[in-house]
């Protein structure tokens, strides 16, 4: 593995650079620097648009100014090492940034955040009439059932619309190279294989156009002639396959390697990244999108005190790991830096070093600042619901496998699961178990630390492991969808079986019928899997549960999701309704009826704040405090509770230049945090020398947030 320059640095052709991986990997920072250095070393006829399309946008966060859906100059001249920033409208002036032969001005770099729900709310709004009239042709459906199901539905197309949008970019030729910061891996992995699902979404479209098209040459006997409602079938079509091709790099030219799109995984030496980064590779080559670097980010070199060598010796065997795992691509290795790379001059500083030259030094240690005490987290020991959320990467996994493990022990008479419904599960390495979509009971031995899972071993005896009340589920949720799903078409094939009669209209409904669900909204995959934990609630198998969450972006459209479901499957079961004359629907409309009543129960477990709490997981960065403040903001919208604070990842006390550069640099958020959440129980809890796994990590984890007895 050697510091080799990005190919995408020099590659003149490609012209869509899209950053991905796991959560708090450095995907922003990485897309960012990248268009720093493009646009730097491009002529300024070149133009570079660097965009988010994650929910939880941090590319502001990263540049050091607040952007937003429209496209911002960012322009900036170096002059002794000291760089300026312009984000308005208004360029800079010569006298503003003096120019040298070495150092000119740079404009045209520009920087995003994508207001993807808007762009699918503007579609929606252009279209609606186009596509109520479809339904009401191809069903039984009046316009007002149909007004209220469609503006509930068309599942993934804010994302959908965010993929045709960069598609539009390139096309009109306003931008050369557009460079993508996505979300984490496991809602990137959706949104790539989305246009898939938006083809379905079509053909139930196409379906009830072509009853209409049947029964006007079918009665009339004219040759049919295209209306409206084709052309925009025609039309998202012909978008959907633009945008698989795009991203497969079906419009290439074929010049020099031909390729005109490149995907950039990003990882750190950490096994659950590795395993994250081999699940979207495979992923991103079923798709046929293109991967040739890949970028191993927050390597630790310095060797300056015991916790930085302990550090660097840990991830000696992800490294080696990462080296035969990934050898057929070029392996760009970024060290660890002393600081937060944060603005232009940091992001230029992390390009220069990808070119070579040497990282920034850390300063000179002085004298420690007053840091905020250490604080513990209360938790009310009667609750039945502690949600875990926040940043990608900040560590919410180690935080609930911790706390579960915690009040397992010490509240021997509870039965405790903990389970996460992120597509990217990690509770597995957490525990360092096999877990899966099944309860597994994990069982930890106190005499040899050692763990076990139930499901394909011997249980432990009691003398070995007088703990066995502690159990993890990863929920498959698009399992869960995926079976009611089916169980759905079935019923509907047997009513139209058995009720109905053989004519060409039923024959269009039945279709339509069963095609139903797949304008299901997004998210209802999600609302299963809590639906599916308020069952083994309501039967009394456990007494508390630990939800993982997904990273802050999707878990606030995630708190979004049962008004709108509840509203979507009341719409659903009223268009039902319209068939009751015909077919005998008790079956299918009790199945809809049933999960939007257990929607309002889930909506009512998670306001209650005798029930339910809120643990806010963030890391003493920028990034961390921005988005903390922005999650805490969303769940007082959405009443839930939350009164504790954990800030993870915290540099300990130690003798060298580079620990204290990075703690005294934290220190300064850390305050901040106290000072904005005034009246929250605040954490503060250490980076550790080596992963969280395994009991013994999770136990002084534990510790370290609630204290010795704090938790009864």
């Amino acid at each position: 593995m050697t510091n080799n320059v990005p190919e995408y640095f020099q590659n003149k052709y490609l012209r869509l650079i899209l950053f991905g991986g796991k959560g708090g990997v450095g995907k922003t920072t990485m897309a960012a620097a990248a268009a720093v250095q493009l646009a730097r070393f491009r002529p300024n006829d070149k133009k570079v648009l660097v965009i988010s399309t994650d929910p939880a946008h941090s590319l502001g966060d990263s540049f050091g100014i607040e952007l937003g859906d429209h496209a911002t100059p960012i322009q900036w001249s170096g002059v002794s090492g000291q760089w300026s920033v312009v984000s308005d409208q208004e360029p800079m002036t010569n006298d503003q940034c003096p120019v040298t032969n070495d150092q000119s001005l740079v404009t045209n770099l520009y920087a995003r955040e994508l207001d993807a729900k808007r762009l699918a709310d503007e579609f929606k709004q252009k279209n609606e009439v186009v596509i109520k009239k479809l339904a009401d042709r191809g069903t039984y459906f009046d316009r007002q059932d149909i007004a209220e199901f469609f503006d509930l539905s068309l599942p993934g197309m804010d994302e959908v619309m965010a993929i045709i949008e960069m598609a539009n970019i390139l096309e009109d030729g306003s931008y050369d190279i557009l460079i993508v910061d996505t979300a984490p891996t496991g809602h990137t992995i959706r949104m790539l294989s989305l246009p898939e699902q938006m083809l379905k979404w079509i053909e139930l479209m196409e379906l009830m156009q072509q009853k209409h098209r049947y029964m006007s040459t079918h009665f009339t006997e004219k040759r049919y002639v295209k209306d409206e409602c084709d052309i925009f079938l025609d039309k998202l079509s012909s978008d959907i396959e633009r945008v698989k091709k795009l991203l497969s790099d079906g419009q290439t030219t074929r010049l020099s390697d031909g390729q005109i799109t490149r995907f950039v995984p990003v990882m750190i030496p950490e096994p659950m990244s590795i395993y994250e980064t081999e699940r979207l590779i495979s992923s991103l080559e079923k798709i046929h999108v293109p991967v040739r670097e890949v970028v191993v980010n927050r390597v630790a070199e310095t060797e300056g005190c015991l916790f930085c060598r302990s550090r660097r010796k840990d991830q000696e065997q992800p490294l080696t790991e990462i080296k035969v795992a990934f050898s057929k691509y070029d392996l760009i290795r970024v060290p660890l830096f002393p600081n937060e790379i944060r603005s232009v001059q940091g992001l230029t500083e992390l390009a220069d070093y990808l070119l070579g030259m040497p990282m920034p030094s850390s300063p000179r240690k002085t004298i420690h600042a007053d840091e905020e005490p250490q604080g513990y987290l209360d938790i009310n020991p009667g609750l039945e619901f502690i949600l875990f959320g926040g940043k990608g990467g900040v560590g919410k996994t180690s935080l609930a496998s911790a706390t579960a493990l915690h009040l397992a022990k010490r509240n021997p008479g509870k039965k405790v699961l903990v389970f996460s419904t992120d597509p990217a599960h990690s509770l597995s390495d957490s525990f360092k178990l096999t877990i899966g979509d099944k309860i597994t009971s994990i069982q930890w031995s106190v005499v040899s630390g050692q763990g076990s899972g139930d499901s394909d071993q011997q249980p432990m005896t009691n003398d070995q492991c007088p703990m066995t009340n502690l159990f993890a589920l990863e929920i498959d949720a698009d399992k869960l969808l995926e079976e009611f799903k089916d169980e759905f078409k079935k019923d509907i094939e047997e009513m139209f079986d058995k009720f109905m009669g053989g004519g060409v209209d039923i024959k269009f409904d039945r279709e339509v019928m069963t095609g139903l669900l797949t304008l299901a909204p997004p998210g209802l995959d999600e609302i299963m899997a809590l639906d599916k934990i308020m069952d083994l609630k309501e039967e009394g198998k456990f007494d508390l549960f630990l939800l993982d969450t997904s990273p802050t972006g999707h878990l606030l459209r995630f708190l979004e999701l049962p008004d709108m479901v509840r509203e979507w499957l009341k719409a659903f079961f009223r268009l039902l309704l319209k068939y009751r004359g015909m077919v005998r629907l008790t079956g299918v409309a009790e199945k809809a009826l049933a999960l939007s009543r257990n929607v309002r129960r889930i909506q009512e477990a998670l306001v209650d704040a005798k029930r339910t709490a809120f643990i806010a997981v963030t890391i003493p960065e920028a990034m961390g405090f921005l988005e903390l403040e922005r999650l805490i903001d969303a769940l007082k919208n959405a009443k839930i509770p939350c009164d504790h604070i954990a800030i993870n990842m915290v540099v300990p006390h130690t003798d060298c230049d580079f620990c204290f550069s990075r703690r005294t640099e934290q220190q300064g958020y850390i305050k901040r945090i106290h000072s904005r959440f005034p009246g929250y129980s605040v954490a503060k809890v250490p980076l550790f020398s080596h992963d969280v796994r395994g009991e013994g990590d999770l136990e002084k984890m534990a510790e370290i947030v609630f204290g010795d007895g704090k938790i009864a």
